[in-house]
């Protein structure tokens, strides 16, 4: 519950008597803007990682964070409202899921994607523009501004995607092939999804296509894993690249379809049905709209996002990426629900 003032209470309580409507969840979004704000400045300040030392007082953890303490214990008091700290007298410690997502240098640290929120948060404010005219905030379909935007936040999405991808590995059971098992990561980022894969399949090599900046940090990522001798990257805009023909036994698509919009999409699978050899996998990682387009909530949230962010950029839905799968080349395909929002669309090239 946000912190409203007696003003607001008292209001709150005169409107639901004189409708007959609880006015409470139109205040909470009001204020939903209050709970990030107080996870992003505890993210800054590091508290959540000087609380994983030891539990302390507001105090003490003022003084190691070098905050003001009165104002520190208001925000403290903030985190226990969201279940991030627990309070024992005068001393706060972290609750289990900030100390497993929140400190920094834990494999799982989700710290570095709550700061990159607040770089779609001008975007979002300018929606009734959006609705009005059509016209985005910007277009991170636009090879220069997506590169200047997802260089700086490509690394914190690793800790996102890799579990999921390894959990897709596990599912997902690849032919074993005598000779090297050739990988094409299309718009490949932190190289997640391809890392997963090359850790499974010891004769995997990788070629992995990002832009020039994004690519730098791939490729530091995928040498941190040991896998810079498995790793080729390429700095490139893929939807220009020309791709070598009849050359990969698995493409991985992940999280790009839905920036580039339906017509580039499909024209994308199919150059892709190109560059595979027969019985090729294709895998394809993204977050669906039902089929009649009426949720989940987090994909809807998503698709309307993607109207501030992009000129051409939507979700779409699994009947749709099927029909364009096949269209292209490929046989019929299944999705499986790994983990996480996103699915996984996966069909291999036909044999002809």
């Amino acid at each position: 519950m946000h912190i409203l003032n007696m003003a607001q209470y008292s209001s709150a309580s005169y409107l639901a008597m004189d409708s007959g409507f609880d006015p409470g969840s139109i205040l909470d979004m009001n204020y939903a803007f209050a709970r990030t704000a107080m996870l992003v400045a505890a993210v800054r300040l590091r508290l959540f990682t000087h609380l994983a030392e030891r539990s302390m007082s507001a105090v003490t953890l003022s003084a190691i964070a070098e905050t003001e303490p009165d104002v520190t214990q208001r925000l403290l008091s903030g985190l226990r409202t969201l279940g991030l700290v627990e309070q024992e007298g005068d001393t706060y410690r972290l609750a289990p899921i900030a100390s497993h997502f929140l400190v920094e240098g834990k494999p799982s640290y989700l710290g570095g994607d709550t700061l990159a929120t607040m770089e779609y948060l001008p975007a979002w404010f300018t929606l009734p523009h959006t609705v009005r005219t059509g016209k985005p905030y910007r277009d991170l379909g636009q090879p220069s501004v997506a590169e200047a935007f997802f260089a700086a936040h490509v690394r914190d999405l690793f800790t996102v995607v890799y579990p999921i991808a390894k959990q897709l590995v596990g599912a997902l059971h690849l032919r074993e092939r005598e000779s090297c098992l050739q990988v094409l990561d299309v718009g490949a980022g932190s190289g997640a999804w391809s890392a997963a894969f090359a850790q499974q399949y010891p004769n995997a090599v990788v070629t992995a296509i990002d832009l020039p900046t994004v690519a730098a940090q791939g490729r530091q990522q995928t040498a941190e894993l040991g896998l810079s001798n498995r790793f080729t990257w390429v700095e490139a805009d893929i939807t220009t690249l020309p791709l070598d023909y009849a050359s990969y036994d698995l493409v991985i698509v992940a999280h790009l379809c839905r920036f580039l919009g339906e017509q580039r999409s499909r024209e994308l699978l199919e150059r892709l049905a190109v560059c595979c050899v027969p019985d090729a996998t294709i895998v394809i990682a993204e977050v669906l709209l039902l089929d009649d387009r009426s949720g989940p909530p987090l994909a809807l949230t998503l698709d309307l996002s993607l109207a501030v962010n992009t000129s051409q950029g939507r979700l779409f839905t699994f009947q749709e990426l099927r029909t364009w799968l096949h269209e292209s080349g490929f046989q019929e395909a299944i999705r499986l629900d790994v983990a996480g929002p996103s699915s996984v669309i996966v069909t291999q090239k036909g044999s002809s």
